[in-house]
This record gives structure tokens, C-alpha cells and sequence, in this order.
């Protein structure tokens, strides 16, 4: 049996529908884990290798919600049943420049992510953390751009309501 997924253009109601769980998910997801990971707090854990573990997957679960953020808004050819923030906006009206910032950052979550690759960085250097409060900062003033630019009939205010 296979799965019949609706596909572009989407209809104003299915794209409503798909921003009031999707999209706020992917936002609220991404906003939360870069305040967590940004903040000087640490979480409990039963042993220090646990710890290290729980950060591993707060970073990771950063890396996957960035990922998906910069290419709901920045994917130059979504697939046909991708969706992305273009659809939610009238035709040639979404049309923004990814910074330098974002495609780095981008193109790191996919080699460190993604799969296995000789293109990880290896060890602690300074360069691999990740700037997760000026990364949430750029995609947040690049998310309000986008709720001013979206179509009401296409976008649920909720996604409005967890940028804050």
C-alpha cells in the first residue's frame, strides 16, 4: 500500500492546517533548544557520561531543527511535496537572501547530522561549538519577516505567537 501525500500548490486550508502543527513545531522546537543549549544552565544526569550524552542530544536536536528551519525558508527548489515558506506567501512575494551565517551553518549541519563523514570537525576546538543564541536571533528576525509577509488564510497565528 502506498501513501498519497498532497503536493503543490497546496490548498490555503491544508497549509493553515499543516503551520498550526508543522511549522509551529519547527519553530518552537528550534527557538526552545537554542535558549536551552544557549543558557548557562545544566541539566541533572545519573552519571557524568550521561551528562555529556544528554548535551549531545540537546545539540543535536538544535542542528536538526536549525537545519530544517533554514530550508523551510531558504530552499531554492523544494521538492513537490516540500513545504516551505514561499507557499504561504502570494506568488514572488517570499523571496529572501540567505546570509553567509546561515549557509555555514547550514552546510555543517549537514555534514555533522546528517551521516558519517571525513568532514566532521574532530575533538573540542573552539570552532565547533555552535553560536546557538546568534543563530536563533538571525532565523527569529528572519521568521517575523516572514509571519509579516505570510498570508493569514495560509498561516495560523500560532506559529506568530511562538516567536514571541
Amino acid at each position: 500500500m502506498s501513501a498519497s501525500f498532497p503536493e503543490r500548490p497546496f490548498e490555503d486550508a491544508y497549509l493553515l492546517a499543516y503551520s498550526e502543527e508543522h511549522v509551529f513545531y519547527e519553530f518552537d522546537m528550534f527557538l526552545w533548544s537554542a535558549r536551552v543549549c544557549g543558557s548557562v544552565a545544566r541539566l541533572t544526569a545519573p552519571s557524568p557520561a550521561d551528562a555529556a550524552r544528554l548535551h549531545s542530544v540537546l545539540i543535536e536536536i538544535f542542528v536538526v531543527h536549525l537545519r530544517n528551519v533554514i530550508d523551510f525558508f531558504y530552499r531554492p527548489e523544494p521538492r513537490p511535496t516540500d513545504v516551505a515558506a514561499a507557499d504561504f506567501c502570494d506568488s514572488g512575494v517570499w523571496q529572501p537572501t540567505i546570509s553567509e551565517t546561515l549557509k555555514v551553518a547550514h552546510k555543517r549541519a549537514n555534514r555533522e547530522l546528517a551521516h558519517l563523514t571525513t568532514a566532521r570537525i574532530p575533538g573540542s576546538p573552539p570552532s565547533k561549538k555552535w553560536d546557538f543564541i546568534g543563530l536563533s536571533a538571525e532565523l527569529r528576525a528572519v521568521m517575523c519577516c516572514f509571519v509579516e509577509k505570510a498570508l493569514t488564510s495560509r498561516l495560523s497565528p500560532k506559529v506568530a505567537a511562538v516567536i514571541g
